[in-house]
């Protein structure tokens, strides 16, 4: 049977419709079936991640979310994930470190924030009148309003106290990247990826610092990563980081005409092929 052609994101969207109608078992067959061809797609990481969580199934969506992590380490739907299984584990600690990292990256989110408030509160014992905005959230808005160097100044503060922090690693070098201060950026980055390969916004700000440079077999990687883990990044003209301008018709995929099976991974995706 022939299968027919869809776009990617288009694929996504799809899945992610199921995933919020409670159509689980489906959605992870559409994700694995992705994999299959991307095995190592952000987005569908995301939509496998959130559908595992949907269905309970807890170790198969902590395997996802810490993968992801490893990728994006300020993921948004990763944390709230994992601060979602920890709860249930009546890991405490776990479940607000995790929100915690959520609310930085959308620190003006009211269900991130009343979340919060519960889950102090179930520590606690006493529920905050207000969640509070931590040097994270501060040089997560500053990175966004374009207010590089008083981010740099609040990274650099988080780090000093947490110097772990590859979420804050990463936020530091995108911010060094865009006030212009490449040697840092790269310095940091190269640091990065030793550890965390796939890396993303590591990757992604390696590809645009070498194309000046002599070391093109280097650029060459780093863009194949990148375009591993989104594979429209192939098809952007100007910077890397502008993927989402490319059309949504640039990259098509079969679709799985599910038959009520599960859908089977190749068996090295869980070492050679997947992130991690």
């Amino acid at each position: 049977m022939v299968m027919a052609k869809v776009f990617l994101r288009k694929y996504i969207r799809e899945i992610e419709g199921q995933v919020d109608h409670g159509q689980q078992d489906e959605a992870i067959a559409h994700c694995r079936h992705i994999l299959r061809k991307y095995p190592k797609h952000l987005d569908t990481y995301r939509m496998l991640g959130k559908a595992y969580l949907e269905a309970r199934r807890y170790n198969e969506a902590t395997d996802i979310f810490h993968r992801l992590l490893m990728a994006v380490p300020d993921d948004f739907v990763a944390h709230v994930g994992m601060s979602i299984i920890n709860d249930v584990q009546q890991n405490m600690d776990a479940a607000i470190w995790h929100m915690e990292r959520a609310f930085e990256v959308q620190p003006s989110n009211s269900a991130i924030q009343s979340e919060m408030q519960r889950l102090y509160s179930r520590r606690d014992g006493v529920e905050p009148p207000k969640i509070r905005l931590t040097r994270g959230a501060l040089s997560h808005m500053y990175v966004q309003g374009e207010l590089y160097p008083q981010a740099i100044s609040e990274i650099s503060g988080v780090l000093v106290e947490d110097a772990g922090r590859q979420d804050m690693q990463v936020l530091l070098a995108r911010a060094y990247f865009h006030a212009g201060q490449k040697g840092e950026s790269g310095e940091i980055c190269s640091q990065l990826i030793r550890r965390y390969p796939y890396c993303l916004d590591a990757n992604r700000v390696l590809v645009e610092l070498l194309p000046g440079e002599e070391d093109t077999e280097k650029a060459q990687v780093y863009r194949a990563r990148v375009n591993e883990l989104d594979p429209y990044a192939a098809f952007v003209t100007g910077s890397i980081f502008r993927s989402e301008d490319v059309p949504d018709e640039a990259v098509s995929i079969d679709h799985l005409e599910w038959d009520g099976q599960p859908v089977e991974i190749d068996a090295d995706w869980d070492s050679s092929l997947g992130i991690g």
